[in-house]
This record gives structure tokens, C-alpha cells and sequence, in this order.
């Protein structure tokens, strides 16, 4: 029996949705070989190529015989041939292989001018990048014009997409009606993916995995499970959107696509399950057949800390630039390797979160020696040192571990992750991390206001977010913020206010980015326990086949419908630093209430933090030197920014030059409580010499 994990189309195409990689490692450390697959990429090479296109755009001059079609679709069929030169070299450009094409791209005749091109073209956007920004530029252009071609891909197939494929049939709640019924159909996308499939080395008797994060890989997956099951092999069905969505899913024609449904971190369920067939017992847990339920007592596998990739096509990856905002570009741009620090959230009390499923509520930190000795692997066996911590939330003291790690096995790495901006990240810490490797952070702010935060137990203030923020912002690392509007019971006023609060911390320069998106309520949430205590109105619904989204209706609400496009088309300005004067009611069409917040409501909460008083203390810098003039003498102290001169009594250097040496990340870890009692003198004479250490990288974490 050999196991094999597949990713179904779509998930991402710069990097390996890192799944199957994550449970490819957990199988090994029990000697179990597995062969990935992501069948993704594959599709969306196969069909963005000259081959592909050869096959497109007769497709599309036939489907004219019987459906109008657009001015841009026609122009495409008249400009095949240009198409058909094109692509190719398009695809090995955005692989990193053909590096010389970009100036060709960006400046002569060789891509035809598809509509994303011709928009880009009127909006300047290019300008962004600079003049010497060649490679970025091209790859933006490229990958506009990917996105051009995927839409023709689309008029023969709607439900196609670069990041997602039939999405709209898995979006809850649905029937599986739609499913089945487009299941039974083939497109030309299908026999795309088919032929993918009938080309995987699957035999009788292999496990197949099937990994489904989201709504838009299900069908896929469905397709390929039926094939696959055909050939003989056992096909289990696993991922976020199972876990979310197929809990508890009781539709009989299931089963013809897969045998099984595996549910939570699948390192635990699939190694059960492999043991079962090799006929060591039966301990199959968590996991749902056509016959019920498995739930044996069985003590979970521990979830992988790293990912894996084996034999992954890492070169295939394309380097999209599908975002000029260079904090959203960490998403799509570059192949990022795959790192948790902890499973689930250790907060875990977010009242609109899933928090009574395993992946928020199993709060289980990683060992750092083991996060650590995966970055040294990865790096090695991938050729890529960034890394994409991948927690739910990443702990503040887990995240000043590895940062200690990082710095004192010299690992040279970046790495980016999501935080919940609470009071633990201090400007110091954030400048270890900084100094580390740590190159941006992700965050709620959810809605930004105060008794709403309250009420959803956030955790936070607003004063806290904007003061992590910051600490961030001033080491460099840049900071995206999500938001969330139309909560249950936030009045117009409350948007209104929320609005103001995230521009002037865009106008304090307090954000790099932000996401908005309207509130849902999901099953699994504290929320839906009891609606009626958010003044919520939840209609009795017939039973669905994904039912993860529960339809609610909000009477003590404003109105939430009208901030819909306002919110998006204020935030996409204030990224670009524009429109951050003009009067919030210019962004709407129908009268909304003042904001009661004063002008300096944000800014009132960038003040300067409070002196630490304990802690560890860290040296950032470089060696300690003496100054070797002696007029002015004293120590002098280089940093990554530049040097600082400390003067003082000898016996004051001496102690200072003996606490930075102790201080490295190596070193014997010294507190700051326990050090300035040491002080040879009147330590409040020292201040302006401490202040210049601190500066150059003296830091308590």
C-alpha cells in the first residue's frame, strides 16, 4: 500500500498549500513514505500553456455559435497567435526561470492588451514600482494577464478561477444537489483535471488523501475522489472545510466519491486509519463513514510543528504579484515555507470564533528546539530561508523563543504570522523579533469599538492594538489589521466610529493594510450557542449539506448593507495614503451619522511606553569597543543603524561592557531586576548612558 496526498484544485499557485506537507512529515516519523501531489499547479499549467490555449480558443469561437460573447473575448480569438507565444514564456518568467524576459514584458509588444492590462495601464498603477523595478513591474503585468486568460478559462467554465474552483456549490449552506448534478457534467477544465488524475501512479489498494481547506477545492476533490475509488484505491476527504462544514454531514451520495470524512488535525485519524488496513486493530477515531461515525478512545497524534514537501516541484511555483500593496504581495508573492509555533489559539474566547472546535480550542505549544531544527531543515532541503507561521495566533512568548533561537543558531531566516495585538508585545520584543527575522504581522482589530470588543471578548482594547501596532511599525515590520463590520447590535454610530478609529490609525501611520469583511455567523462559534443574547434572530432552516454558515437576521442593527462598498473603497484609498482629509460621509451615498470620536482619538494613544523594570535583558548590537580618542572616549557601541557613544566613570563602563557581554543571545540570560542593583555607583546618574545602550540594542524581553 502506498499513501499518497493530493491537493485538489484551487488553492494558492506561489507556494504549496502546506497540508499535505504538514501531515507528510507526521507519516514519515513513523516510517510511513507518502507521495504528494498538487494537482492545483498542475491544472493551471496545463491549461495556461500553449497547448492549453490551442485547445481554448476554438472551444471559445464554437461556444459563439450559440452564446454572445464579449468585445474582450472576441479580441482573444483574434489575437490567438500572440496568445500562443506568449504563454509560455509568461509561465517560466513568473517560475523565476526566465528572469531576462521582464524588460520585453513591461516595455515592447509581446503581451496582448487584455482588459486587467488596459486597466492597469489607465490607472498608472505600474508607477508604484519605480523605474528600476523592472522584475516586479513584469511580474504584476504577468500576472494581470494570467488573470485575463483564467477569465476566457471561465467563459467555458464559470465556476473556474486561479484561486478556486466551483466555489459557489460548497459555499454554505448548500444542497449537494449542485454538486451531483454539475459532478455528472465534464468541461474541458474537466478533462484538464481528469487527465491529471488518470496520470497519477495510484493503484488498487492505495490511500489517497484528499485535502480540503476551503469551499473551492471540494468539487475538485469530489472529482477526483470518484476516479480514483474506480481504480480501487481508499479515498479519505479531510481539511479545514470538513472540519468546519462536514461534521456532521449525513448525505448518502457522499460515499460514491470517498469512504471516508476525517475530521480535526488529520496526523491522528490518518495514521489510525493506515494501521487499520496494514490489520494492526481497528482504533479509527475521528472520522465519519457511510456506516456512522468512528470515535475510538485513542490518544491523538501530536500535530506536526514543520511542514514537508518531498517531492513537491518547488520550482513550479509562480511568483505572482497579484497585489501592489507590499503587505498583502507576503500572501501571493514568493514560495514560503511553512512553520507553527503553537496549535490552535491560546485565547481561544472570541465569541464569533469556532472555539469549540479543536483546531482554536487544542491550545498545544511546539518546543522551540523543534521549530528551530525545522527551519534549519527547510532551509536546507527547499532553498528558501522565509517562512510563513502559520498559527492561529502566534504567542508572544513562543514568538520570543524562537526569535532567542533564531538569533542563537545564527539561522539566517524571515518569517511573518498572525498576532493578536495585546499588551505582551512591547517595543522592545517587537525589536527582537525585528532583529530575528520577523518581517510583518497579521492581527484583528475586528470591529473597532470599545463595548462591541467588549461584548465579543476580544480581549483587547483599542489603545492595546494601536500601542502593538506601533511597536511593530517602528522596527520596520509592517502591520495588517483585519476588521470585521455588520457585528450583531453595531449601530451606524458604532460603524461610523470603527470607520474614523481605523483611519486615523491609517493617517498615524499605525497600519500598513487592513481587510474588511461583514460579519458571519458560523455554527461552531460561541455565538450561535445563544443568538438571543446578541439580540439575534436565527430562522429555522431544512438540514444542508455544508451548514457551517448559519443565516441571521440582526433587528438591533444598523445598517450594515450601506457600508458594503463605502468601507472598501475608503480602505483601498487609505492604503495609498489617499483620502485620509476627506470627510467620512464623501464615501457614501446616503446620509450617515457625525463620528462622535475627537480628531486626536488615536493619536492621544501613541505615547511612549513606560520604562521596562524587568525582563531579560538582550544585546542586539555588535562588539563592544573602546574609543580610542581621549578627548572624548568612552564605549562605543555599533547597531545595525549606526554607533552610540557611551561615556561615563570607568568602573560604569566596565559594568556596562560586562552586562552587554552576558546579555547575547547565547548567554547567561540576565535579568534586568537583578542587574541594576549590581550598579557601581548612583545608577540615576547613568540614565544618559543606559538611554544610548537601549538605543543601540540593549533590550528587556
Amino acid at each position: 500500500m502506498r499513501v499518497h496526498l493530493v491537493l485538489p484544485p484551487l488553492t494558492q499557485l506561489n507556494t504549496p498549500y502546506p497540508s499535505t506537507a504538514y501531515l507528510s512529515r507526521a507519516l514519515a516519523g513513523h516510517g510511513i513514505a507518502t507521495e504528494q501531489h498538487d494537482l492545483g499547479l498542475a491544472l493551471v499549467l496545463k491549461l495556461c500553456s500553449r497547448a492549453g490555449l490551442a485547445q481554448l480558443f476554438p472551444a471559445l469561437a464554437e461556444l459563439a455559435e450559440t452564446q454572445d460573447l464579449d468585445d474582450d473575448a472576441w479580441r482573444a480569438i483574434a489575437l490567438q497567435g500572440a496568445h500562443e507565444r506568449a504563454m509560455d514564456g509568461v509561465i517560466r518568467f513568473l517560475q523565476g526561470r526566465d528572469r531576462g524576459l521582464g524588460p520585453r514584458i513591461l516595455e515592447t509588444p509581446f503581451l496582448p492588451r487584455t482588459p486587467r492590462i488596459e486597466a492597469a495601464a489607465a490607472s498608472g498603477e505600474l508607477g508604484a514600482f519605480g523605474d528600476l523595478a523592472i522584475d516586479d513591474a513584469a511580474r504584476r503585468l504577468a500576472t494581470l494577464y494570467l488573470a485575463d486568460i483564467a477569465d476566457l478559462w471561465a467563459r467555458l467554465d464559470p465556476g473556474f478561477a486561479l484561486s478556486h474552483y466551483q466555489r459557489h456549490l460548497a459555499t454554505g449552506p448548500v444542497a449537494f444537489s449542485g454538486l451531483a448534478e454539475r459532478l455528472q457534467e465534464t468541461t474541458l477544465v474537466d478533462v484538464a483535471l481528469d487527465a491529471l488524475v488518470a496520470d497519477l501512479p495510484v493503484q488498487a489498494g492505495d490511500l489517497v488523501g484528499l485535502s480540503v481547506p476551503f469551499p473551492g477545492n471540494l468539487y475538485g476533490a469530489l472529482r477526483i475522489g470518484r476516479a480514483l475509488r474506480q481504480r480501487g484505491a481508499t479515498v479519505l476527504l479531510g481539511g479545514g472545510y470538513a472540519n468546519t462544514e462536514l461534521r456532521n454531514v449525513s448525505e448518502p451520495a457522499l460515499w460514491s466519491f470517498v469512504d471516508a470524512v476525517c475530521l480535526d488535525d488529520g496526523e491522528g485519524p490518518l495514521l489510525a486509519w493506515i494501521r487499520w488496513m496494514n490489520g494492526e486493530g481497528d482504533a479509527r477515531h475521528r472520522t465519519i463513514t457511510a456506516s456512522g461515525r468512528l470515535e475510538n478512545l485513542h490518544h491523538d497524534e501530536p500535530a506536526a510543528c514543520a511542514a514537508s514537501y518531498g517531492a513537491l516541484p518547488l520550482g513550479d511555483y509562480l511568483q505572482l504579484v497579484d497585489s501592489i500593496n507590499p503587505t498583502h504581495r507576503l500572501w501571493g508573492d514568493g514560495r514560503w515555507n511553512k512553520l507553527t509555533v503553537a496549535h490552535g489559539c491560546y485565547w481561544k474566547k472570541c465569541s464569533f470564533c469556532d472555539i469549540q472546535l479543536d483546531y482554536i480550542a487544542g491550545f498545544r505549544p511546539n518546543r522551540t528546539a523543534h521549530l528551530a531544527d525545522a527551519m534549519v531543515e527547510l532551509i536546507a532541503t527547499t532553498g528558501q530561508s522565509g517562512f510563513h507561521l502559520v498559527d492561529e495566533a502566534v504567542p508572544p512568548r513562543g514568538m520570543r523563543d524562537l526569535a532567542l533561537a533564531v538569533l542563537e543558531r545564527g539561522i539566517g531566516a524571515s518569517f511573518w504570522g498572525n498576532i493578536r495585538f495585546e499588551r505582551a508585545w512591547t517595543p522592545d520584543l517587537a525589536r527582537l523579533c525585528a532583529h530575528a527575522g520577523l518581517i510583518a504581522v497579521t492581527g484583528g482589530l475586528e470591529v473597532a469599538s470599545p463595548r462591541i470588543l467588549e461584548k465579543m471578548q476580544k480581549g483587547v482594547t483599542i489603545d492595546q492594538v494601536v500601542r502593538a501596532a506601533l511597536a511593530f511599525r517602528a522596527t520596520g515590520v509592517r502591520v495588517h489589521a483585519y476588521l470585521m463590520y455588520g457585528f450583531p447590535t453595531q449601530t451606524d454610530q458604532e460603524s461610523m466610529d470603527a470607520m474614523e478609529t481605523v483611519r486615523q490609525m491609517f493617517a498615524a501611520g499605525v497600519l500598513d493594510s487592513a481587510f474588511w469583511h461583514r460579519f458571519v455567523l458560523t455554527r461552531h462559534s460561541g455565538m450561535s450557542e445563544n443568538p438571543e443574547s446578541w439580540g439575534m434572530r436565527v430562522p429555522v432552516a431544512p438540514r444542508a449539506f455544508a451548514e457551517n454558515d448559519v443565516d441571521h437576521e440582526d433587528p438591533l442593527g444598523g445598517r450594515h448593507d450601506a457600508f458594503d462598498d463605502p468601507l472598501a473603497k475608503a480602505l483601498s484609498a487609505w492604503m495609498r495614503g489617499d483620502g485620509l482629509d476627506a470627510p467620512l460621509q464623501s464615501w457614501f451615498t446616503v446620509t450617515m451619522p457625525a463620528t462622535s470620536l475627537a480628531a486626536d482619538y488615536v493619536a492621544t494613544m501613541v505615547a511612549a511606553d513606560e520604562p521596562a523594570t524587568s525582563g531579560r535583558l538582550l544585546w542586539t548590537g555588535g562588539e563592544v569597543l573602546e574609543a580610542d580618542d581621549e578627548a572624548q572616549g568612552g564605549l562605543l557601541l555599533h547597531h545595525m543603524d549606526g554607533v552610540e557613544r557611551v561615556r561615563g566613570p570607568r568602573r560604569a563602563l566596565e559594568w556596562l561592557a560586562e552586562v552587554i557581554a552576558a546579555s547575547t543571545p547565547a548567554g547567561e540570560g540576565l535579568r534586568l531586576e537583578h542587574v541594576l542593583p549590581t550598579f557601581p555607583g548612583d545608577f540615576s546618574r547613568f540614565q544618559r548612558g543606559w538611554a544610548a545602550a537601549r538605543r543601540a540594542g540593549l533590550l528587556v524581553v
